[in-house]
């Protein structure tokens, strides 16, 4: 997926995703249906409107409807397939409960800078897309969050076989 150069604050971030899902259903968004969406106050909604149109996100002019731009359109996806890669890994790979793998999804992609979020989530979208479908690591890795211990694997490669042996490859 396209990465976008802009880096929108969490904020910022929140009320562009509010627009698009209220534009789901409704067409003809304005100031007000935002901030009864975030249940945030019209005033700091206005403002955080304004910033995503100097920005090109959204269309809009005072009292008038909100729109997405093509560009606010294509961030909005962007975020999205983030989130839903991240939240994925934690709750698939990592067997986190699916609300705290969203919540914690929210906080890694923040948590990051620009640069290493998006070789994360590529490196978590070659995981997925990977014709070995499963690292033979990944099994360890489980074994290892269940019992505390290392595989067999694991202590044959550490006791120095340097992924020679078969239970490494």
């Amino acid at each position: 997926m396209k990465q976008n150069k802009k880096r929108l604050t969490e904020s910022l971030e929140k009320y562009l995703l509010a627009i698009y899902d209220i534009s789901k259903s409704n067409s003809n968004i304005i100031v007000k249906d935002v901030a009864d969406y975030l249940k945030y106050g019209g005033a700091a909604t206005a403002a955080a409107i304004k910033t995503l149109a100097k920005m090109g996100l959204i269309n809009y002019v005072p009292y008038g409807n909100i729109s997405l731009t093509q560009e606010g359109f294509n961030t909005v996806q962007l975020k999205i397939y983030r989130h839903n890669t991240i939240s994925n890994f934690l709750n698939k790979v990592l067997e986190i409960e699916k609300t705290s793998a969203d919540r914690n999804a929210s906080a890694i992609e923040y948590s990051m800078t620009e640069d290493v979020l998006i070789k994360f989530v590529h490196f978590l979208d070659f995981m997925k897309q990977c014709s070995c479908k499963e690292p033979k690591w990944l099994n360890s890795c489980k074994h290892n969050l269940e019992t505390g211990e290392l595989s067999n694997k694991c202590s044959n490669c550490l006791s120095g076989c340097n992924g020679g042996c078969s239970g490494c490859s």
